[in-house]
C-alpha cells in the first residue's frame, strides 16, 4: 500500500482540491453582481469587454486549479529535485477552464450536474497524471504520458466547439485558440522529450491554429466539425515535433505517414458531419 501511495497523490487534498473547483462553477448560478462594461479605442479600433460575476469566477477558478496542483506536488517523493512545478499547473488549470466553459453552456438541470461530475472525474484524471510525470521512473509513467497527451487535444478539442458554439467574435476567439494550441504543444512536447522547451517550434502551431481558426470562420462547417479542423493539425504537429528533438531537417516518410493521415481524416469528417 505505501509503494502505492508513492506513485499516486494524497487522496484527501485530491478530493478537497476537485471538490472546491466544482464548488466554484456553481456560484454563477447562485450569485450574480452587475456587469462592468469596459471599452477603449486603438487606432480607430473599439474593443468591448464585458466583465461580469462569470468572468471573476473564471479567473478564481484558475487560481484554485493552479494552487491546488501546486499542493498535491508537495508531498511527491521526487518533489525536492525540482525548482520549481509550474509546468505541472497548466494542464490542470487549462481543463478547468475549458471544461467550465462547456458545461456552463448547458441548461441548469439534470444535464449540468451529470456534465459536472464528469468534468470532476476528468479534472481529477488530469491531476493524478501531472502527479505521476514529475517523476520518469514512476511505474505508471507511460499511461499518464499517453492520458495527458489524449487529454490535451480533447480539452483542445472542446475549447474550439464551445468557442464556435458560443458564436464568439473572430477577434477573440483567435488568440484563445492560438494561445490554447501553443500552450498544448509546450507542455506535451516539454513531457514527451524530457524537459525540452519547444519555444521556436511552438510559433508553428500557434500562427498556423490562428490562421486556420480564421479561415474556417467564414467557412460553412458546424461547430464539431470546427473543432476537428483545428486539433487534427495540432495532433499532427505534435507528432511530427517527436523526430526533430536536435532540430533534424528531414523526417522519414514513415514518421509523417499518422500524422498526415490523422489530418486527413480530421478534415474529411469536419466538412462530411
Amino acid at each position: 500500500m505505501d509503494n502505492i501511495r508513492n506513485h499516486l497523490p494524497d487522496l484527501n487534498r485530491l478530493s478537497i482540491t476537485v471538490s472546491t473547483i466544482l464548488l466554484a462553477y456553481t456560484l454563477t448560478h447562485f450569485m450574480s453582481i452587475p456587469p462592468l462594461e469596459v471599452g477603449f479605442s486603438i487606432l480607430g479600433i473599439f474593443f468591448n469587454f464585458r466583465i461580469n460575476f462569470a468572468t471573476l469566477v473564471t479567473i478564481l477558478v484558475a487560481g484554485l486549479t493552479a494552487s491546488g496542483s501546486a499542493w498535491l506536488l508537495q508531498d511527491h517523493p521526487a518533489r525536492e529535485e525540482f525548482e520549481n512545478t509550474i509546468i505541472h499547473w497548466l494542464l490542470p488549470s487549462l481543463t478547468s477552464l475549458v471544461l467550465m466553459l462547456a458545461v456552463n453552456q448547458l441548461p441548469f438541470n439534470a444535464i449540468w450536474w451529470i456534465a459536472a461530475a464528469a468534468s470532476g472525474v476528468g479534472l481529477i484524471l488530469v491531476l493524478i497524471a501531472e502527479y505521476v510525470v514529475l517523476d520518469p521512473s514512476n511505474r505508471f509513467f507511460i499511461p499518464a504520458e499517453m492520458g495527458i497527451t489524449a487529454l490535451s487535444i480533447v480539452l483542445f478539442l472542446i475549447l474550439a466547439i464551445s468557442l464556435h458554439g458560443a458564436e464568439t467574435r473572430l477577434f477573440y476567439r483567435v488568440p484563445v485558440l492560438s494561445a490554447a494550441a501553443l500552450l498544448v504543444y509546450l507542455r506535451v512536447v516539454h513531457l514527451r522529450q524530457r524537459g525540452v522547451w519547444a519555444i521556436n517550434q511552438g510559433s508553428v502551431p500557434f500562427l498556423l491554429i490562428g490562421e486556420l481558426a480564421a479561415g474556417l470562420h467564414y467557412l460553412p462547417v458546424g461547430s464539431i466539425g470546427f473543432g476537428l479542423a483545428l486539433a487534427g493539425p495540432l495532433y499532427a504537429l505534435i507528432e511530427i515535433s517527436d523526430d526533430l528533438p536536435d532540430g533534424e531537417k528531414k523526417i522519414p516518410f514513415e514518421k509523417i505517414f499518422w500524422p498526415g493521415l490523422i489530418l486527413i481524416l480530421s478534415w474529411g469528417i469536419a466538412f462530411f458531419i
